[in-house]
């Protein structure tokens, strides 16, 4: 298509209103051709590079774009429909996080010295009247990576009267176990928070000395101590709905033995917990937090009383008042209250892809009026009023009703407008977030494992990848050391607190 018909803008013309409306609806019918055409660009270029494929050979290249995509854009870096319009320039028009956290104290008094050697100064070759004068202080940092494998000699006993032996025992956490809780926590904290495949964990053991197998770290990983860790991301997540009244939701594709699965996350600031399920629908969602009901009652059975009558399951509504999430259906009526998410709403926008440079005009003007609106709520969540409340619904009402001639951009609009209620939440719920991006960035630690290991084989693996994944983001919220805290409870010293009262004492320091 002729680009100079790019740079035609109507509106500067002097033309009779039916001319102008003519116009108007001829350059809409242009902007839809020219959105079907690259669309049947795409999928061709799509079917080609799979015929290629298909015939051994390689398809085109794909390059990078010179600015990356935004990186709460799409779970998937494979969604070409969130990259920006080669015609069109990128904008920055969304407001980027403040990164900026303080200064920090000298490099020196971060260190945590270990040990000290004095270095003497050899004095025969220096004039006899030296006196000393104290010393300099250099600090090198060392690592020491070695075995400490230790032969228990269990002392045995004999009474001849009794005709019996008597054995000493090895401590609590070292019974029935062939590694110690420190090699233990050491594979754990490799495969979640290090993102360490299983083979190379097992290379970095091997290499080192020590004599394990593949199925024994398999083992560590989803076997042992599961059940203790399990009830303990119950505890974190019992502990977390409590600390605030809305909670953020989000979920994401993923394979368990080849099939099809979806990852879902709930969280807030202060915990993080993942769950795994085979549908993405309506029923799945409201029963995801169906785990935590206590056990039947003694009398029932399977769930239903003595008279006939069956027990009512709690749905996600009974512990959330408020769900923050995207607009996708599933999440739709869960919960007495629904905040969106305005970095997807604005996504919208960004995705339109017009053909005139008066129509892209028009997109890139709502667009930053949508982050100057946003920015005012950001200030309404700070110091609310009710002037301020009812000023910035009859904003939002002029903002996305308004006719522009452009059709796409109208009716999307007006799709917005329709959103209204959950969109302003934060008008009736200042705490409520404007934005889904907590649960965002939590899955994203579920993206970059599925990438590497293309998801779970066996259930023992799924739950392992729930019930660690949640520890180990809830640590990260709360400041605890990951590996600290594994080494604590498997070698059952409990002399650290329990992540569900830190995730309590959290949520009191944060609301203070």
């Amino acid at each position: 298509m002729d680009d100079a018909l790019r740079d035609i803008d109507f509106t500067e013309l002097q033309l009779a209103p039916a001319t102008r409306k003519l116009m108007q609806r001829l350059l809409n019918c242009i902007e839809t051709l020219a959105a079907d055409l690259n669309e049947a660009q795409a999928e061709i270029q799509r079917l080609r590079d799979e015929i290629a494929r298909l015939k051994g050979e390689k398809g085109k290249p794909k390059f990078k774009a010179n600015c990356p995509p935004d990186s709460d854009d799409d779970h998937d870096d494979d969604d070409d429909s969130s990259q920006a319009n080669g015609n069109q320039p990128r904008s920055n028009l969304k407001p980027q996080p403040d990164t900026n956290s303080g200064p920090s104290a000298p490099r020196n008094e971060r260190i945590a010295v270990d040990r000290e050697e004095v270095v003497k100064l050899d004095r025969s070759q220096l004039p006899a009247d030296v006196r000393h004068r104290g010393y300099r202080d250099v600090i090198v940092q060392n690592i020491v990576f070695e075995t400490d494998t230790v032969r228990y000699r269990l002392e045995r006993l004999y009474s001849e009267s009794e005709g019996e032996f008597y054995e000493a025992s090895l401590p609590a956490a070292l019974q029935k176990q062939r590694y110690g809780s420190e090699l233990q926590a050491f594979v754990i904290m490799l495969y979640f928070e290090l993102r360490v495949t299983e083979e190379k964990i097992l290379n970095l053991l091997q290499a080192a000395g020590i004599v394990i197998s593949a199925g024994q770290i398999s083992n560590i990983l989803i076997k042992k101590n599961l059940e203790l860790f399990g009830e303990e991301r119950k505890a974190v997540l019992r502990a977390g709905l409590q600390t605030t009244s809305y909670h953020h939701i989000d979920d994401t594709g993923g394979r368990v033995d080849g099939v099809n699965h979806y990852y879902s996350t709930l969280c807030n600031p202060y915990y993080s917990s993942f769950f795994t399920h085979r549908h993405k629908n309506h029923a799945t969602v409201a029963g995801l937090l169906a785990f935590l009901e206590e056990p039947a009652e003694p009398g029932s059975v399977n769930g239903l009383h003595a008279e006939g009558e069956a027990t009512k399951q709690k749905q996600l509504g009974d512990y959330v008042p408020i769900l923050i999430c995207d607009d996708a259906p599933q999440f739709h009526n869960q919960t007495k209250h629904r905040g969106l998410c305005w970095v997807h709403e604005e996504r919208h926008f960004k995705k339109l892809q017009p053909f005139f440079a008066a129509h892209q005009k028009l997109v890139a003007d709502l667009r930053s009026e949508i982050w100057n609106y946003y920015d005012r709520l950001k200030a309404y969540a700070a110091a609310p009023t009710e002037k301020l409340k009812q000023k910035l619904s009859a904003d939002f009402d002029e903002l996305f009703s308004r006719t522009t001639g452009y059709d796409e951009l109208d009716r999307r609009s007006a799709l917005t407008l329709r959103k209204k209620r959950e969109l302003l939440l934060v008008l009736d719920f200042p705490e409520a977030p404007l934005d889904n991006n907590e649960a965002e960035r939590v899955l994203r630690e579920y993206v970059i494992k599925r990438k590497i290991s293309n998801g779970t084989r066996t259930d023992d693996g799924t739950k392992s990848w729930e019930t660690f994944l949640s520890l180990l983001d809830t640590c990260r919220k709360n400041g605890v050391s990951f590996y600290d805290y594994l080494c604590d409870r498997i070698s059952k010293s409990y002399e650290m607190p329990s992540l569900a009262s830190l995730v309590a004492s959290s949520a009191k320091v944060g609301t203070s």
